[in-house]
């Protein structure tokens, strides 16, 4: 009986490692967004004031679902290999995915497409965090 507890154990062990440790899928890049000027940082009465660091948002197909996800570059680097209809390794985790680039892996986080605000004003009430334009 001891036996039998201690292979369905194993077992049991075996297929969760397997299951947790899935290597890279790959996802297929719908559309590129890039925000040249950044964040907005502040106002200036009905102008806002950038970051100046450049981000992007890439729509994923992964899974048969489309995802957007923010890229982050301080530099304004964006990867060749990441170019519209092209497919790249991913790992989805919580909240992110994870896109490979040759040895590389870098997190972009998942993001609500419509969560940006207007450059036209400010928006109503105070914000901690820089904001997202709405090109």
């Amino acid at each position: 009986m001891k036996f039998r507890l201690t292979i369905i154990a194993i077992l049991m062990a075996a297929g969760v490692t397997a299951l947790a440790d899935q290597g890279p899928q790959t996802a297929k890049i719908v559309s590129v967004k890039k925000h040249a000027q950044g964040r907005i940082v502040s106002w200036a009465g009905h102008t806002p004031i950038f970051d100046g660091y450049p981000f992007y948002d890439l729509t994923l197909k992964w899974n048969g679902k489309n995802y957007v996800v923010r890229y982050e570059s301080m530099t304004g680097y964006y990867p060749k290999t990441w170019e519209v209809g092209k497919e790249i390794p991913v790992k989805h985790e919580r909240g992110q995915f994870i896109l490979h680039q040759g040895d590389e892996a870098v997190p972009a986080r998942e993001v609500n497409p419509n969560d940006c605000v207007g450059t036209s004003s400010p928006p109503p009430g105070i914000s901690i965090t820089p904001q997202v334009p709405c090109d």
